[in-house]
């Protein structure tokens, strides 16, 4: 299959006190076998809870209760949001792998670097402790940490955060996996940082062929790393296509929108581009298009009714009345 990952309507609801709210609805995507995929959006639209039923780590009262999560790993189809526990210990760190956000809350205080990344090797692996060692330190050095012979005896905190996400890339690339998930890998650290840390994964990415999913509000992010993009806002996907369709043919008003804010921080004669309003409340939203609150080009049917995710040339769909047959007058 050319497809290491499909997502088929997924909805992801708070389930609670014989209540349900949605807050990720009919979310499709595919990701390609040593393909790339950029996941965009504001902070509460659905991306990072989107990856984490891909692993099963949701929490209570966090739910996926629609849908199909299909990984493909090369012999077999299974379906991970109906795998069991058993079938997900084998799955997790060894054929997907996640690069969490926050690498000092991802990494144990009490525990030195080598048993750490050395803990995946126990539980995936019946590998020697000398021989554990040799390949922590191997990871290490592709990583790019100086002295890794003494850098992994340290505590985490003893290290920086750009030392600690590296780290973390070289626990989730130790095994090889398939597929990669990285949860806003860059957002904790500082510019210069930031450019290597991306530049390590894409190098790493192609050297092991291994797919990746980034999950962003960052579009420059997605520009460095991604061939294929799907834009978030208030769980739905609004925008889908490759990387010169999402910036160089935009047809969402949210897409636009995060690009001009992009743009203009580069422009000192230019006011700070922002889009106006707020998102609305996760699993609280009004009828119609879930964008018209803030969209400067809304209709009158924007506030009616709901438009679907259209194609509008091959492999580039959008959600928008603009290009769904819209009627002013309606």
């Amino acid at each position: 299959m050319d497809n290491i990952l499909e997502v088929k309507n997924l909805n992801i609801d708070i389930v609670e006190n014989k209540s349900t709210k949605s807050l990720v609805e009919n979310v499709s995507f595919n990701v390609k076998r040593k393909g790339s995929l950029g996941i965009v959006g504001e902070s509460g639209c659905g991306k990072s809870i989107t990856a984490m039923s891909i692993m099963q780590l949701l929490s209570h009262p966090l739910k996926a209760t629609k849908g199909k999560i299909i990984f493909n790993d090369g012999s077999k189809s299974i379906d991970m949001r109906e795998a069991n526990s058993n079938i997900m210990r084998k799955i997790r760190g060894k054929e997907i792998s996640m690069i969490f956000q926050e690498p000092m809350t991802a990494l144990d205080p009490l525990f030195t670097i080598e048993e750490q990344i050395a803990e995946v090797l126990k539980f995936h692996t019946d590998l020697k402790k000398v021989e554990m060692k040799k390949l922590v330190l191997e990871m290490l050095t592709k990583v790019g940490i100086p002295q890794p012979q003494r850098i992994m005896k340290n505590y985490p905190h003893q290290l920086s955060g750009g030392m600690l996400q590296r780290v973390v890339i070289s626990m989730a690339l130790i095994l090889n996996p398939k597929l990669i998930i990285a949860d806003e890998p860059t957002t904790a650290l500082d510019v210069t940082i930031q450019a290597q840390i991306l530049e390590l994964i894409n190098d790493l990415r192609s050297s092991y062929d291994t797919s990746i999913i980034m999950i962003t509000h960052d579009l420059g992010v997605i520009a460095e790393t991604c061939e294929d993009v799907i834009v978030f806002y208030a769980g739905q996907i609004v925008e889908e296509g490759n990387i010169m369709d999402i910036f160089h043919n935009t047809s969402h008003p949210y897409t636009k929108g995060l690009i001009n804010a992009v743009r203009s921080l580069g422009d000192k004669e230019t006011e700070l581009f922002t889009i106006p309003g707020t998102v609305p409340v996760a699993g609280e939203f009004s009828k119609g298009c879930r964008f018209a609150e803030r969209c400067g080009e809304a209709m009158a049917i924007c506030r009616e009714k709901e438009p679907e995710l259209m194609e509008i040339s091959p492999g580039h769909n959008t959600r928008c009345w603009l290009y769904n047959g819209g009627d002013t007058n309606v």
